[in-house]
């Protein structure tokens, strides 16, 4: 049990009796007894430390789990520091000397570690090493831990601005990619309808016999030269035969831009691919059976949806369940700073939590693989979102699991 918190008028007994007056003990400056007050004093002296840069002043009040209790109406019990400040001024060797002094110390100790719960000395003097606030007395050990502790963290936010990087630049590629298909797709539908009708048109002037009208020649400059009007102006010069020939070779130009848009995407991705052992099992050459060059293939979107389904369906998901592992991570040692509570163990459980993430984010593009949004209690989430969440709740998808491996065991288990 905690020891009372005195009032804030209570005066400071550690050194108002005859003892604070008493002259130091015949003891060794480094007996056993004298070393272990001094460590205790450290100990205090972090704890009131810590009180005071927190607050706003040095009187503290009481946390609120205790004034819940109080009458309403009343104030808040307010705990003064002067009473367990004024152990600090007393010599070790005294306190040493006296028990009632050594008493109230480790009383002091004792309400000042309830009040800073979940923060302890250990923690408070590493969080303060990491911020560069160190101690005199700092322990060798706690200085080390927090020496690697700060190490491992730069590393593992470069390490994650590096992943960060990644995925934005994967993800333009990959809609840059998405974008192009689409417009081909548009492109080649627009295409198709002139046809149509173009051939329609003719069939109608064939049997008019005046076919020839619409007969489209080669084009001999590009769509984009021609001003906005022009293909209204041509119309009326040469009807609707003319129209309907610039509109296909409209499309027809557009088309090779967007053929050649969909080849540098492709040379782009061969290029990143390198480092994907996928490539690994795939042949390096073209097969000569196809009756394509390279060239044609290269810009082809058909290998534009391949490289697609692979980065969507699993190299996205993996970088973002890592990314949002990351990002809870930092988010954990910034709360922990801020509180006073960061652990040494912290870089393995981080360190962990990341793998757990990519290992997830990347079994969700086994799980779906149709590019289709997930749906999860009536909202509808893409494959990348779902996996960047997974990363950032580890725990949630694993108490899934349990629960869902727990049904499945319970109904195996049922006598049928």
């Amino acid at each position: 049990m905690s020891a009372p918190i005195p009032p804030a008028d209570a005066q400071p007994e550690a050194v108002t009796g005859p003892a604070a007056n008493s002259s130091p003990t015949d003891l060794p400056p480094d007996s056993d007894a004298i070393l272990r007050v001094r460590r205790l004093q450290g100990d205090l002296r972090v704890l009131i430390r810590h009180f005071a840069c927190w607050a706003e002043s040095s009187i503290l009040s009481v946390p609120v789990a205790n004034a819940q209790a109080l009458p309403p109406g009343s104030a808040a019990p307010r705990i003064a520091l002067e009473p367990h400040a004024a152990l600090l001024v007393v010599a070790p060797e005294v306190i040493a000397r006296d028990g009632r002094l050594l008493g109230q110390l480790y009383e002091s100790l004792e309400a000042l570690t309830d009040l800073a719960a979940p923060a302890n000395v250990k923690s408070i003097r590493l969080t303060r090493a990491i911020v560069g606030d160190e101690d005199e007395d700092l322990p060798s050990d706690t200085r080390s831990q927090a020496q690697w502790l700060l190490r491992w963290a730069r590393g593992i936010a470069v390490f994650g601005i590096l992943v960060f990087l990644a995925t934005i630049l994967l993800l333009v590629h990959v809609d840059r990619g998405r974008r192009a298909v689409q417009q081909l797709e548009q492109i080649r539908t627009e295409y198709q309808a002139v046809a149509n009708s173009l051939g329609v048109a003719r069939a109608a002037s064939s049997a008019a016999g005046s076919a020839v009208d619409y007969d489209c020649p080669q084009p001999t400059a590009p769509p984009a030269a021609q001003r906005p009007g022009a293909l209204a102006e041509q119309a009326g010069r040469s009807g609707q035969g003319h129209l309907l020939c610039a509109q296909m070779s409209d499309a027809l130009g557009r088309m090779r831009i967007i053929r050649q848009e969909l080849r540098n995407w492709n040379v782009i991705s061969g290029r990143l691919a390198y480092v994907s052992p996928i490539t690994w099992l795939a042949p390096q050459e073209l097969d000569r059976t196809t009756g394509l060059s390279e060239d044609e293939w290269a810009s082809t979107e058909l290998r534009t949806l391949i490289i697609l389904a692979a980065l969507t369906g699993f190299i996205m998901p993996i970088l973002l369940g890592l990314l949002g592992a990351w990002v809870y991570a930092f988010r954990e040692i910034n709360r922990q700073i801020q509180t006073s509570t960061l652990k040494t163990w912290e870089s393995i459980h981080s360190t962990l939590r990341m793998v757990l993430g990519a290992t997830l984010g990347g079994l969700l593009g086994v799980l779906w693989t149709n590019d289709q949004p997930v749906r999860l209690e009536g909202m509808s989430l893409p494959l990348g979102a779902l996996a960047f969440f997974v990363g950032f709740s580890v725990e949630i998808v694993f108490r899934l699991v349990d629960t869902l491996v727990r049904a499945v065991a319970d109904r195996l288990s049922k006598p049928s």
